[in-house]
C-alpha cells in the first residue's frame, strides 16, 4: 500500500488504475533521488582515490619514503570544532567547490574536473548533509552467540515388554514379594546412569520400587549409561502391606494391560502421577487423582511419596512443612543456622553438628556426606537440558534458603 500510494503521488493520480508507465516513473525518480543522495559520497571516495594514486605515482619514481606513506594516513577524528562548528568544511569539498589543488594532486587534475562536473550536473553544494557522511566504523562489544546443540541418543533396540507373574500376584492377591526379580528398589535403578558416582546405596531408602519391565528400557551392555532412556514416573500401584502401604512405579505398557484386572481387583489401587514441573500446576503427590478405585482406603506413607519425588524429579514442594521435613531427610539446612553448626556450600549438615541443634535431622537422615550432587545430575537427567534454577529443588540444590511466602 505504501509503494502504491507514493506511485499515485508521482503520477499525480488518485483514483485512477496504475499503469506500466506510471510504475515506470515512480522507479526513475526513486533512482535519480537515490544517486543524488549517493553523489557527495562517491566525490568524498573519488577525490581520497585520486590521492593515493598521486602518491602511488610519486613512490614509481622515487623510493617509498615516510613522508610519502604518511600522507596517505587519514585523520584518524576530528576536533569539536571540526566536527559541529560552522566551517566544517570537509578538504574534499573545498577542492572541488572551489577549483582548488594541492601539490600532490596536481598530476590527476583531469579526474578531478571531471568528478567536479558531475557534482555541478547533480547541484551538489555541500558535503555535510547526513547522507553523504562516509561510513563509520564503529567499535562493537562482542556479542557471544549461543546455539543449542542437541546431541541425540545413540541408536538402540528397544526391549520387549513383558509383564512379569509376580507383577499380576501382586495384583490378584496382593502379595509383594520383594525378593523376585519382578521388582528392583527405585533408586538402584539409577546406578545406570552417569549419577552412579554419587550414589550411596547405604543411605538411599528401598522402600519404594518398581517393576523390572519399568527399569529396562532398551539392549544395552552391562557398562552403557542409560541417561537418555529413564522412563518417566506416571503409574504408581499401590497395597497394603503387613505394616503400610507399598508403592510399585509401573511402565505404561504394564498399566494399560493391567488395568481390567486393577478394576476388578480389591487389593491394590492405581494412581496417576507426575513430577510437578511448574508452580501453577497441581501437585499430583497425594496420589487421588484419576484413582482406581476412585477414593484409596488408605494412602502410602509421606516417607514414600518424598521419596517418590525425588526419584521422579519433581521441582516445586507442596508447603513449608514438606520443605522442613524433605531437609531434614536430606540433611541440608532449611534455615539460618547456629555459630556452631558447621554447614557445608552446598547447605549439607555435618553428622557431627547435628547433634547440638538438628535433633530431628539425626532420627530421619540417613546420609554421612551430602546427597546435592547425586540429586542435581538425576534432576538434569529428567529435564533433558531444561534448566531448573529457578525453582524450590534449584534453590535447595544451590545451598539457598526458601522463606514461607515462596510456598
Amino acid at each position: 500500500m505504501e509503494i502504491q500510494r507514493k506511485i499515485r503521488e508521482r503520477s499525480g493520480k488518485s483514483q485512477d488504475t496504475i499503469e506500466v508507465a506510471d510504475v515506470l516513473k515512480w522507479c526513475i525518480a526513486e533512482t535519480n533521488s537515490h544517486t543524488r543522495k549517493s553523489i557527495p559520497l562517491w566525490a568524498t571516495q573519488g577525490v581520497r582515490h585520486q590521492r593515493r594514486q598521486a602518491v602511488y605515482a610519486r613512490s614509481a619514481v622515487q623510493n617509498l619514503s615516510r613522508d610519502l606513506v604518511e600522507s596517505l594516513l587519514e585523520l584518524e577524528a576530528q576536533s569539536l570544532k571540526q566536527r559541529y562548528g560552522e566551517e566544517r568544511t570537509h578538504h574534499e569539498e573545498q577542492l572541488l567547490s572551489q577549483s582548488m589543488i594541492d601539490g600532490p594532486l596536481m598530476v590527476r587534475k583531469k579526474q578531478l574536473d571531471e568528478i567536479r562536473a558531475k557534482c555541478q550536473e547533480f547541484e551538489v553544494a555541500s558535503f555535510n548533509t547526513a547522507t553523504l557522511q562516509e561510513e563509520q566504523e564503529r567499535e562493537l562489544s562482542p556479542e557471544n552467540e549461543r546455539e543449542q546443540q542437541v546431541e541425540l541418543p545413540p541408536a538402540s533396540s528397544p526391549l520387549t515388554h513383558y509383564v512379569h507373574p509376580d507383577v499380576r500376584r501382586l495384583i490378584t492377591h496382593g502379595v509383594l514379594k520383594r525378593s523376585s526379580d519382578a521388582f528392583q528398589p527405585a533408586f538402584e535403578t539409577l546406578r545406570r546412569t552417569t549419577a552412579s558416582s554419587h550414589y550411596d546405596s547405604r543411605a538411599w531408602p528401598d522402600d519404594l520400587l518398581v517393576t523390572t519391565d519399568f527399569a529396562n528400557t532398551i539392549q544395552a551392555s552391562d557398562d552403557q549409561f542409560l541417561d537418555s532412556f529413564l522412563r518417566p514416573v506416571h503409574w504408581i500401584l499401590s497395597c497394603k502391606g503387613r505394616s503400610a502401604v507399598e508403592c510399585v512405579v509401573l511402565s505404561p505398557y504394564e498399566a494399560q494391560e493391567l488395568f481390567p484386572s486393577i478394576r476388578e481387583s480389591k487389593v491394590v489401587t492405581l494412581h496417576t502421577y507426575s513430577p510437578r514441573p511448574s508452580v501453577s500446576v497441581r501437585t499430583l503427590e497425594d496420589l487421588s487423582f484419576c484413582a482406581v478405585p476412585a477414593v484409596p482406603e488408605s494412602l502410602p506413607d509421606p516417607d514414600i511419596i518424598r521419596h517418590l519425588n525425588l526419584f521422579a524429579g519433581q521441582l516445586y514442594i507442596q508447603d513449608f512443612g514438606e520443605y522442613m521435613m524433605l531437609c531434614e531427610f536430606l540433611g541440608l539446612c532449611s534455615q539460618p543456622p547456629d555459630d556452631s553448626v558447621q554447614v557445608a556450600c552446598d547447605g549439607f549438615i555435618s553428622p557431627t553438628s547435628r547433634a547440638d541443634s538438628e535433633r530431628a535431622m539425626i532420627r530421619v537422615c540417613p546420609f554421612t556426606a551430602s546427597p546435592v550432587a547425586f540429586l542435581r545430575m538425576i534432576i538434569a537427567l529428567r529435564r533433558k537440558g531444561q534448566s531448573f534454577s529457578s525453582s524450590h529443588f534449584g534453590k535447595i540444590l544451590n545451598g539457598e534458603l526458601i522463606g514461607r511466602n515462596e510456598f
